[in-house]
């Protein structure tokens, strides 16, 4: 009779650790992607921020958050392992998400430290954590965790494109103030869902490599937030041999990083000056539906979304077919697609009118354009100023320094053909505003264009109903309130740039820029990360995935830094194919070094085949 116990069936499905994870990370990617969505109009339109300096902050932050992974790597391999270091930064990041809409620049600076602080130290962490609990958990099951990074990658999406669709309509519907308390909620129940998962999640250690002699043995010990550390004892040569490693690895690969900075360069730009041209040349509507101008950032997650399979499936069936893409054609052609979207941008300004100056009165309940006053905003006369015959009278008007804004609570604004929006705490007063409004559309007589928000707003005893297009008509009815403010609100009033609706283009066109602009991103960004991973030796697979993101953060900080200062100086078809004919030249300086790379490459995996023959298959450490 057998006594042979049966092993029990390892299980084939997900742990129970990857839900934490990918609700999580879910939650917590919709809460930067909706953050950062607002964050260029937020600058220029509340705090005073001209858009040359806007762009050069938003480059400067994310290039903070690619940055950091490098410290939040040291830190987690190093002291505090990955699951307490993701949980202790995001803290920092809670508290900047909670901050940012604090209408201060000081204090919108501090937030954006913090925020940046903590996506990049977080950053690193997750994903390696994830990979970790498959390796403890599901043993040997590759194409498992496998498929898990996929799910997770697909999270990271559907949540960008959920926040940047709805933070831009909270903000449209509500104010900043709202619209950046989701993202901050958001994280909270990121922060929540990742804690909870912590016994699910794979049981961690720090190693330390320390110089000593062989067949030393030293003590192990424990880190402050109680992992255990374990020395490995190793001599300075074979530390030095690390060193020469990496050099020789960065030597081979790094003039590919170097080049792909471009690529991020041009990409990270749809945070900034895509959205800065969507606002002034584009009539943004999607089949007939209005959209604002950070909204169109949604397109890039939706089409990596539906693409990405697609993408995946294309490459299985040409390799099955004998058909090999090298990674390096995947990333020539990304650069081909990157030079076409940005074509496609610098036509569709080409296309646009001219921006004329121009002056916003901005309301609780919706904006009017005037003619541009030839007095300075900061110069006039509180008391009233002419815009091309227009004239706003107010009974407290000030010159907000901080904001650029000319702001009052009460007023009249009395337009060409006498007839006027009276303002009152703050709130149009539509009683008194009746023959402005008591038509069939919305005519501002002397105004160059006006949007009001949707809704039922009270005119005394009767209901002023304004439709989706300005439409208005009065009809009679009960009084209705419009909605309460805990503080008076402010009527503003700014300059603005503006041009004629009939002369902008369709936003048609940046849509079709996003989908060229993704599809090179798939070619490049998800090949280039793979690329990272294969061509690293195994000691070194993190450091040179760490290199790959930092790329992205020294595009913005050495190229999108300085060069978005130039889109408020140049013409948008200028500088757009100014960015086109860059990557141009990138393009033919990256084919023969790919062609070198893949010759390294090739050399390289024969020597290690050679070495594997006389050894038998043993590793360098």
């Amino acid at each position: 009779m057998s006594t042979a116990t049966i092993a029990p069936p390892v299980p084939t499905g997900h742990p129970i650790g990857f839900w934490f994870f990918f609700w999580g990370e879910f939650a917590e990617r919709s809460s930067y992607y909706g953050m950062r969505a607002i964050l260029s109009l937020y600058m220029t339109e509340k705090l005073g921020v001209d858009k040359a300096d806007a762009g050069t902050f938003m480059s400067l932050f994310i290039a903070g958050c690619y940055f950091l992974p490098l410290l939040g790597g040291y830190l987690a391999d190093n002291f505090f392992g990955k699951y307490w270091t993701i949980v202790g930064f995001s803290l920092p990041y809670l508290v900047g998400q909670y901050i940012v809409g604090i209408e201060n620049k000081y204090v919108v600076v501090g937030a954006l430290a913090l925020l940046a602080m903590g996506s990049g130290v977080i950053k690193p962490n997750i994903s390696t954590l994830l990979g970790m609990t498959y390796d403890q958990k599901r043993p040997g099951q590759d194409q498992l965790r496998s498929n898990a990074f996929s799910w997770f990658y697909l999270a990271i999406n559907i949540g960008a494109l959920m926040s940047q669709i709805a933070v831009p309509l909270l903000r449209t519907e509500h104010g900043y103030r709202v619209a950046f308390l989701f993202p901050a909620g958001l994280m909270a129940v990121a922060l929540t869902v990742f804690a909870l998962g912590k016994r699910f999640y794979a049981k961690e250690s720090i190693q330390r490599k320390v110089v000593g002699t062989v067949g030393e043995s030293i003590p192990d010990g424990v880190t402050v937030t109680g992992l255990p550390i374990k020395y490995k004892v190793v001599t300075q040569a074979e530390l030095d041999a690390d060193w020469a490693l990496k050099l020789k690895t960065l030597e081979s690969i790094g003039s590919l990083f170097i080049l792909i900075m471009f690529f991020w360069a041009i990409f990270d730009q749809s945070a900034s000056t895509w959205i800065f041209f969507a606002d002034t040349y584009m009539d943004l509507h999607l089949f007939g539906v209005p959209v604002t101008a950070d909204q169109l950032q949604s397109a890039n997650a939706l089409f990596i979304v539906t693409m990405l399979p697609l993408s995946v499936v294309l490459f299985n069936q040409l390799a099955a077919r004998g058909v090999k893409v090298r990674a390096t054609d995947k990333m020539i052609t990304g650069f081909v697609l990157t030079a076409l979207s940005m074509m496609v941008l610098g036509g569709s300004g080409f296309l646009a009118g001219k921006k004329q100056d121009a002056i916003k009165v901005v309301f609780k309940e919706g904006e009017v354009i005037l003619p541009a006053s030839e007095t300075k905003l900061k110069e006039a006369n509180p008391s009233s100023i002419d815009f091309g015959g227009v004239r706003v009278t107010g009974t407290d008007g000030t010159f907000n320094e901080t904001n650029k804004k000319f702001q009052l609570t009460g007023g009249t604004i009395t337009f060409t053909d006498g007839s006027a929006i009276v303002i009152d705490k703050g709130r149009i007063d539509f009683d008194k505003s009746r023959g402005a409004f008591a038509k069939s559309s919305i005519e501002l007589a002397g105004s160059r264009e006006s949007h009001f928000k949707k809704g039922d707003y009270a005119m005394g005893g009767d209901t002023l109903a304004i439709a989706e297009k300005n439409a208005a008509s009065v009809k009679t009815g009960a009084k209705i309130e419009g909605p309460k403010d805990e503080e008076t609100p402010k009527v503003s009033i700014e300059d603005t740039e503006w041009v004629p609706p009939a002369e902008r283009v369709t936003a048609w066109w940046q849509i079709l820029a996003f989908f060229v602009l993704t599809i090179g991103e798939i070619l490049i960004s998800v090949t280039g990360l793979e690329l990272a991973f294969v061509a690293a030796p195994p000691t070194m697979k993190s450091f040179v995935t760490a290199c790959w993101l930092v790329t992205v953060g020294m595009a913005n900080l050495l190229i999108n830094a300085p060069i978005t200062r130039l889109y408020p100086l140049m013409h948008p078809g200028v500088y757009f194919m100014m960015l086109a004919g860059a990557i141009v030249v990138v393009t033919v300086i990256f084919i023969p070094l790919a062609a070198r790379f893949n010759r390294a490459m090739a050399a390289a995996k024969i020597a290690e085949e050679e070495a594997k023959a006389r050894e038998g298959n043993t590793e360098a450490v």
